[in-house]
């Protein structure tokens, strides 16, 4: 199965989702073993109940003293624990459906981005190219706030071109305070 990016959710979108995903699905992993604990429990009980109702049967036939209300109470509270997990598992059921919707919706339209993604290559950028064709001699000027190249050339009365091509500064916009640059002379 191929997951792709839809181009107007970010990965970092997806991240989150998918940890969000993961965590529901760790929540309800625990409610589910919490569940089928419960689950458990409500069969051990149903058996103790059944066995304590045969037992009171046959109390009731040798006893004339068990009366007819403790065996409906019984019956009732029997039928009550059938209830309690039968809910309980249409819960479980509807909860897993929930779940593996929403998982089925993010990889569609994770699919959906990777079209995209894979559909329009990108483009390489272009590679500068430096040349040698500046003065040898200069010294080092270190940058300070506020200077652009073009203020530097200025004000050693040298040219910008040969100050980037000295450096080989890619982009003449990007150059830092502290930056120590070769001013050819």
């Amino acid at each position: 199965m191929v997951l792709l990016f839809a181009p107007s959710i970010s990965f970092a979108d997806i991240t989150v989702r998918v940890a969000n995903l993961k965590q529901d699905m760790e929540l309800v992993t625990r409610e589910l073993a919490g569940l089928r604990t419960e689950v458990e429990l409500l069969r051990r009980e149903n058996a103790q109940l059944k066995v304590q109702l045969e037992h009171s049967t046959r109390k009731q036939s040798s006893n004339a003293g068990v009366s007819s209300e403790v065996l409906q109470r019984m019956s009732e509270r029997m039928k009550q624990l059938e209830f309690k997990l039968l809910q309980s598992e249409k819960s479980q059921l509807t909860l897993q459906k929930s779940i593996d919707l929403k998982m089925t919706e993010l990889i569609t339209q994770m699919n959906k981005g990777f079209d995209q993604v894979q559909s329009s290559p990108a483009k390489p950028a272009p590679v500068p190219t430096f040349n040698q064709d500046y003065p040898q001699t200069g010294f080092v000027h270190s940058v300070e706030k506020g200077e652009t190249i073009s203020s530097i050339a200025q004000k050693y009365k040298s040219k910008t071109k040969w100050i980037i091509n000295a450096n080989q500064i890619v982009d003449p916009k990007k150059v830092f305070i502290g930056k120590e640059l070769f001013i050819p002379q």
